[in-house]
This record gives C-alpha cells, sequence and structure tokens, in this order.
C-alpha cells in the first residue's frame, strides 16, 4: 500500500509514479513468484565472528570502527586509551608517563599522544611513537611548545599492541546452504599511514576435503585506511559441502619497522547468507527523531499543519497519544527503547556507562532470528561502546561535531543507501536524528513555513521562550519532511508492502513550561510525553489513536509480537497489539521515569489520573491530579493519594539491582566536544 498523494509536490509524484509503475508490474513479479516458488529473502545464517577456530582474546574487541562505521570485525587491533601525566621538560619539550595494564605489558606498542590545554579546547594530536617493550611505565619526551600549557592541562594515550605482517583468521568447518553468498568489508585501520605501513594484500581462501581455492583477493594502500571496501562472493558451487574458511592479510613492512606495522587489516562483518522463504516476515524500520514532544506532532502553526507527513501515517497506523519516556535525556531513554528495561535495571543514564552483557538488546534479539541488522546515529549519546552496537552488523556514527540544519536528511541519507545494498535481505534499520535537538539551526525554508508568530498567541508567562519555540517547531517540521522523503525512497525500493515502521522520540522539550528550557532537568510532561506511532498497512490497524498511557519500555515487546517473535524475559514492557485493536491493556497501567535535577535523582511514577515525583534526599513527594491540573502547576497534598505513590516510588527503586554493577568508560576527544555543542557536558 503506498501513501496517500494528498498535496503532492513534483518530486513526489516523480516518486509515485515510480511506485505506481512497479504496482502495475507486481501481477507479473507475482506470477513468476509463483512459477519459481514461495518468495524468499536471504538471510545471515552464519556471523563468521561466531564461528572462529581461534577464540578471540580477552582484551580485543568484537568490533572495529572505521571512518563512523562500526562493524563486527577479524582483526581489530587492541587498542587502550591511557590517562598519564603531563610534566614541562624545557620551553620545547613535554615528558608524558602512564602506567599500561598488565596485558599490554612486554609487548611493542603504537602510542598516539594528544594533548588539550584547557577544558573546551580542542585536542592538539602528537607524532605517533614506537615502544618497543612495554614496561611497568611508559616515558615519553615529545616536542611541543610549552607556553601554553595550563595547570589544569591534560593528556591520554592512545595505545596499539603492533602486530604480525601476516595475519591470518580460520573458520570452524560450516556446512553451505544452497543459493549462498558471502559477505565481507575488507579496510586497514585509519592510522596506517601515519604509521608509515606499506601496502596490504586481502586474501580469502575456502578449503574442504575436495581442497582448498581462492574466493578473494585485493590489494589496499596505507591511504585507503578509513572506509570499509565491500564484498560479495557466491558460493552456489559450495553448496553442501562442509568448508573452512581463512582470512589472510600480508602488509608490506615499513621502512624503519621492517619486523611490524601499524597497518591493522580488517575483516567486518563477515557473513554467509542464504535464500529462505520470507513467510509473511516483515522487515523492521525503528526511526527515533531525538527531542520531539509529543504535542509538537500533528500540531499546526499558522494555520498550516506543523508534520503533515506524520499526519498521513498516522492515519494509516496506530498512534499512541499518551506516551512516555523513561527519561529526560539520550542514552538513558534509548537504552529503554533498546531493551525493554527502566534505567533501574539497565542503569545506562549517560554516555560513560556500559550495558550489562546480561541484559539483551533488540537487535541482539533480531540478529538471533537472522535479520541484517544496520543503525545510523548521529553519535555522543547513542555511542557504540554503551551497547548500542550490540547485534549490529553496521553501526554508522555521522560524528560531525556540531548538529547543522539538515542532519536528518544526511542520516537518512546513509540508511537508504545501507539498504540499497541489502534490499534482499531480511532487515532491520534502526536511524536516530539530533535534528530538533538544541541548539536549534533550522533551515530557511523551514523558518519561512512556520512563520514569524503564531496567531494563537502564547501565555504571558512562556513569551519570553518563543523565538527559541519558533525555531524548534521549525526543526520539527524539517524531520518531517526528512520522513517523507525516507518513505518515497521505501516505495522506489519497493520495501513499503513487507515493512514495519515505528516512529517515536526519546524525550521532549521544555519551553519556560515550569521555569527552565531544554531536558535532563525535570520530570515534567513536557520532557516526559512522546510520539509513538506503529505503521504497517494490513497488519497494524489503520487510524487507530489510542489514549492508555504506553511506555517506552513498551515498545520492544510490541515490535516482536508484530514480527512473531518471543520476548525476552524480565521486561516490565508490555505489548501494545492488543490496545492497538480496540482492547483494554490489562495491569494498573503505572509507568515510571527518571531524570535529573543537578546531580540529584528524580523518579516519578505517573497513572492515568495522578503523578508522583520524588527527589533524591526528599522525604516529601510533589503529586498532581493530572485530571484537575494536566500542566502540573498546583501540586496536591492529598495523604492517601502520596501514600500510594510513595508505594509506587519504592517498588520501582527496589528493581535497581541491575545484573552486573554499571560500568564506566572513558570518552575519545571527539565524543566530549560533540556533547559539549549538544550541551550535555561542560
Amino acid at each position: 500500500m503506498m501513501p496517500p498523494m494528498r498535496h503532492a509536490t513534483g518530486r513526489q509524484v516523480q516518486a509515485y509514479r515510480r511506485m505506481a509503475a512497479g504496482a502495475l508490474l507486481a501481477p507479473a513479479l507475482l506470477a513468476f513468484a509463483c512459477d519459481s516458488g514461495p518468495p524468499t529473502v536471504l538471510e545471515p545464517v552464519f556471523r563468521l565472528t561466531d564461528h572462529r577456530a581461534v577464540p578471540r582474546e580477552r582484551n580485543v574487541s568484537p568490533r572495529c570502527n572505521e571512518g563512523g562505521e562500526i562493524r563486527p570485525s577479524l582483526g581489530c587491533p587492541p587498542f587502550h586509551f591511557l590517562k598519564c601525566t603531563l610534566e614541562k621538560q624545557s620551553n620545547d619539550r613535554v615528558r608524558l608517563e602512564a602506567r599500561p595494564p598488565a596485558h599490554l605489558r612486554g609487548k611493542e606498542l603504537a602510542v598516539l599522544p594528544t594533548i588539550r590545554i584547557a577544558p573546551g579546547t580542542p585536542t592538539i594530536a602528537l607524532p605517533l611513537q614506537i615502544v618497543d617493550e612495554a614496561g611497568q611505565l611508559l616515558s615519553l619526551s615529545l616536542p611541543f611548545q610549552t607556553e601554553d600549557l595550563k595547570e589544569k592541562s591534560r593528556a591520554q594515550l592512545r595505545v596499539h599492541v603492533l602486530e604480525p605482517l601476516e595475519q591470518r583468521f580460520s573458520t570452524t568447518e560450516l556446512e553451505i546452504p544452497k543459493g549462498a553468498e558471502l559477505t565481507v568489508g575488507i579496510a586497514v585501520s585509519g592510522f596506517a599511514e601515519e604509521s608509515g605501513a606499506g601496502a596490504t594484500e586481502f586474501r580469502l581462501e575456502a578449503h574442504g576435503e575436495d581442497g582448498g581455492r581462492e574466493l578473494l583477493r585485493e590489494t589496499l594502500l596505507a591511504n585507503d585506511g578509513g572506509r570499509w571496501f565491500d564484498h560479495r562472493v557466491d558460493l552456489s558451487d559450495l553448496a553442501g559441502k562442509q568448508i573452512r574458511f581463512d582470512f589472510i592479510a600480508t602488509t608490506k613492512p615499513s621502512a624503519d619497522r621492517p619486523h611490524s606495522t601499524a597497518a591493522y587489516p580488517l575483516w567486518g562483518a563477515p557473513e554467509i547468507l542464504a535464500p529462505r522463504p520470507r513467510d509473511g516476515r516483515r522487515n523492521l524500520v525503528l526511526i527515533s527523531l531525538d527531542t520531539v514532544r509529543a504535542d509538537y506532532l500533528g500540531a499546526t502553526r499558522n494555520g498550516s499543519p506543523l508534520t503533515p507527513w506524520f499526519d498521513r501515517l498516522s492515519s494509516e497506523g496506530s498512534t499512541f497519544r499518551q506516551a512516555l519516556s523513561t527519561f529526560s535525556s539520550t542514552s538513558a531513554s534509548h537504552m529503554s527503547l533498546f531493551t525493554g528495561a527502566y534505567p533501574a535495571r539497565h542503569q545506562v543514564r549517560f554516555a560513560t556507562h556500559r550495558l550489562p552483557e546480561a541484559i539483551p538488546t533488540l537487535p541482539q534479539i533480531l540478529a538471533g532470528a537472522r535479520y541484517s541488522t544496520a543503525a545510523v546515529t548521529e553519535n555522543a549519546m547513542i555511542l557504540a561502546g554503551s551497547g548500542f552496537a550490540r547485534g549490529f552488523d553496521f553501526y554508522r556514527e555521522n560524528r560531525d561535531l556540531m548538529k547543522k540544519a539538515g542532519a536528518s536528511y544526511k542520516t537518512f541519507s546513509d540508511g537508504i543507501a545501507w539498504l540499497e545494498k541489502h534490499r534482499g535481505e531480511l532487515f532491520f534499520l534502526f536511524l536516530h536524528t539530533y535534528e530538533a535537538h538544541a541548539p536549534y539551526t533550522p533551515t530557511d525554508e523551514a523558518l519561512a513555513y512556520v512563520g514569524e508568530r503564531d496567531p494563537a498567541g502564547v501565555e504571558e508567562r512562556l513569551e519570553k521562550w518563543e523565538g527559541f519555540r519558533r525555531r524548534y517547531a521549525a526543526e520539527v517540521h524539517y524531520a518531517d519532511r526528512a520522513l517523507e522523503r525516507l518513505f518515497e525512497e521505501l516505495g522506489r525500493l519497493d520495501l513499503l508492502d513487507d515493512t514495519l515502521v515505528v516512529v517515536t522520540s526519546d524525550h521532549g522539550e521544555e519551553f519556560g513550561e515550569h521555569g527552565l528550557m531544554g531536558h535532563a532537568k525535570t520530570v515534567y510532561d513536557e520532557v516526559l510525553r512522546i510520539p509513538l506511532l506503529f505503521w504497517a498497512p494490513g497488519h497494524v490497524p489503520s487510524g487507530r489513536v489510542v489514549e492508555q498511557q504506553v511506555s517506552l519500555v513498551d515498545v520492544v515487546p510490541t515490535i516482536l509480537e508484530l514480527l512473531e517473535l518471543p520476548p525476552p524475559s524480565e521486561v516490565p514492557g508490555q505489548s501494545l497489539v492488543s490496545a492497538m485493536q480496540g482492547d483494554p491493556m490489562p495491569g494498573d497501567g503505572v509507568r515510571f521515569a527518571e531524570g535529573l535535577e543537578g546531580s540529584l535523582r528524580l523518579v516519578t511514577a505517573r497513572t492515568s489520573k495522578y503523578k508522583w515525583i520524588w527527589k533524591e534526599g526528599e522525604a516529601g513527594l510533589e503529586t498532581y491530579d493530572l485530571g484537575a491540573d494536566p500542566d502540573e502547576l498546583a501540586p496536591i497534598d492529598d495523604p492517601q493519594i502520596i501514600t500510594r505513590g510513595r508505594e509506587l516510588i519504592e517498588s520501582y527503586l527496589s528493581q535497581g539491582d541491575a545484573p552486573e554493577k554499571v560500568r564506566e568508560r572513558d570518552l575519545d576527544q571527539a565524543t566530549r566536544q560533540k556533547l559539549e555543542a549538544l550541551g550535555y557536558v561542560e
């Protein structure tokens, strides 16, 4: 089913004509499919990083990042970020010292030092250093003009273990299915050129009882670093055979280091795919429009719809009008979206936190169900290292330092580019954009669309924030336009009929409703109420608007039921499929969320009638009657209602025993600068 063609632009008309032409061909294609058997899709039947003959070392990352694109890989360079002391030796030299962990001692290392003069200033990269054998202490004397050093100047070392010139990775023997193909990306580490490495030759071989043969041979130069080169290999002649694959890479030595190199040949997401009956199974596209509050989708400004495309999708799908976030900031709420768990359990409240290994994520579940999985994000708060990349074959972080006008166009285009290469596969694609996030940088066209002022006016107490509201509204409108184009491209690729699309956000934004602006400061409804839409014509009820209160923790079980997959155990959320069909949801309807007021933890419990807010260190609860006071401006003091809220908050806090203690991790300098630009750190 195609989206309606109301008020179509010329560009839209062309897209719809392409889609219509495809529809005219559909009977012929269907007849062909009937002659050749049921429709099939390609599935990753073997992810070869899981079938290594020799398990990877414990300290070696399972994923490699080249050019902002992260893949599960063979050959990821073992590296470590080390904090170090910084000492002035003379006016043109400094000494850096750090203690390496035990697994780096006694090994030859490549060390990339950086210095930051003061908080908020750019980092300065120093020349790469080779350390023959690391001992108890790394001590480097380096050239550096030291007159700019401040008391708060800091240094960091990125340390890589140097590898042999030839590296070989072998798999266990695998039975090759009929119609199979092998996909793999090859790359050399981005700092290969800086280290002086020579060319690297990649060879892929298949070995069975009949002998061996070469499947792939390609050479990359050191200046090819920072990107992946993708390959597909037909394995049809190996069907039914037991095959071992050897991934071999040989790097020429650098002129001054004849016995070692820092090139690091990488094999990204090596997989064997095979055709399987579709059997009605659907693809999934999950879209997060960061910082979009619920009341801006479906709204009007100056008499024009602010989000006309979202409105059209709502008329064809099921929309939840009372959907709530689980945290008033990005990392924690997105981890709830990925796990179906509240922050009290997953414990990822900031970008430096890591998800406990025992908690499964939606991409891991879908990868286990043989989906090809991909994500395109705008990084900073949804970082691979926090656990968001688990289960993804492809995880792109668009790492522009500043948020730019029209960022969603680039992000969604990268997602479409991935679909172009994987359209024949059963897939899950996650897209995340900061388009509506501060600092508000709308395009001139979007600003003109929303107009100078809304004739309806605003409350006097909110007047001072009206300029920000206008720019924010323009950002939301542009995100809607990007969503429209995404659907055009899905139609062009003939994917709409077999795809479930979910559109949501992680939190809203406040504009003075309680005296503040932004988010991550309160847990009032302007930062907790978010859009939530499920769209799959013929599979999701059309035009359904559900007023029951739901949460981000409900998204995972809902998606899995719609995809006919079992949910993970111990998920507090519940499937919303019955609510889409008009049935009341079971349970008491209580939903929880967290936030911060400065460094103090906030927890809120909410029903359809009441809302309670607890602040860390305080005995009382801020309590609201939502029926009488939906704007949360006049707290009530009914003892019986407050007692009920205290019981609910205590029950939530008791969930805080996560399977593992929350782990912190260091942020790289580029990510820290992006967080500063977005206002998350100082």
